[in-house]
C-alpha cells in the first residue's frame, strides 16, 4: 500500500491519515499540519480504484456499500499500519486517526470493528456502514466526529446510528455539526485542532 511519511519534528503529534473518495496520500496533509503544525504524518493512499479514483473499499452505488471489500480491506489496512509502525517505531496508541469521508468510514469501521491499540480519532463526515458485530467496550477509545447538516451523502440518520456505535459501547464522544455540506468547513477543522490539542497525553 502506497503511504507518505514524515517525522515532523519532535513533540508533534502523530497523525494518520486516510483521505477522501477520490484523494491520496497527499489529500490531508495540509489539514493535518493546520490540526499541529509539527505533527508526525503517516498517510495512506486507497487500493482501490473506482472510475479511476481511489477509494479504501468497494461500493456498487452511493452509498451501497461492499461489505466483502470492507472487511478484506479493513485487515489488509490493519496489517499496514502495524508494519509500518513498527518500521517507524511508533506505538498504535500514539497515532490519532483522521479521516475524511470514505477514509473516516474505514477508520470508524476499524475501531469499531476490530480488537485494536489504536484508541484516538478525528473523523470528518463519516457515516454508518450498517455493521455492528461486535460487542466489545470501546471505553479506551477518544472519537471526535462532524457532520454537516446540509450534506447530500451523509444522511443524519446514518450519522446518528455511526454515532450510537461509539456511545452504546462507552467510547469518549464528541460531535461538531455545522450547518454546511459534505466539504471541510473551517470551523470543524478548528474544533478538531482544539480536541486534539487537549488530548490526554
Amino acid at each position: 500500500m502506497k503511504y507518505l511519511y514524515d517525522a515532523g519534528s519532535k513533540g508533534g503529534k502523530k497523525l494518520l491519515l486516510l483521505h477522501g473518495t477520490g484523494g491520496d496520500e497527499t489529500s490531508l496533509v495540509d489539514i493535518a499540519r493546520f490540526l499541529d503544525g509539527g505533527c508526525e504524518i503517516l498517510s495512506f493512499r486507497g487500493e482501490v480504484k473506482e472510475d479511476g479514483m481511489n477509494r479504501f473499499f468497494k461500493r456498487n452505488g452511493l452509498n451501497q456499500f461492499d461489505l466483502e471489500s470492507l472487511e478484506e480491506e479493513t485487515d489488509n489496512l490493519y496489517e499496514e499500519i502495524k508494519r509500518v509502525s513498527v518500521k517507524k517505531d511508533v506505538p498504535l496508541s500514539d497515532w490519532v486517526l483522521v479521516g475524511y469521508s470514505n477514509g473516516a468510514n474505514i477508520a470508524a469501521h476499524l475501531l469499531l470493528e476490530r480488537e485494536t491499540e489504536l484508541t484516538q480519532g478525528i473523523f470528518f463526515h463519516p457515516m454508518s456502514l450498517g455493521v455492528h458485530k461486535q460487542k466489545f467496550s470501546l471505553k479506551d477509545k477518544r472519537v471526535w466526529l462532524s457532520f454537516g447538516q446540509g450534506d447530500p451523502i451523509v444522511s443524519p440518520e446514518s450519522f446518528n446510528e455511526l454515532a450510537e456505535a461509539f456511545s452504546s459501547r462507552n467510547a469518549d464522544l464528541t460531535i461538531k455539526q455545522t450547518n454546511y455540506g459534505h466539504q471541510l468547513a473551517a470551523e470543524e477543522v478548528n474544533q478538531a485542532r482544539n480536541w486534539l490539542h487537549n488530548l490526554p497525553l
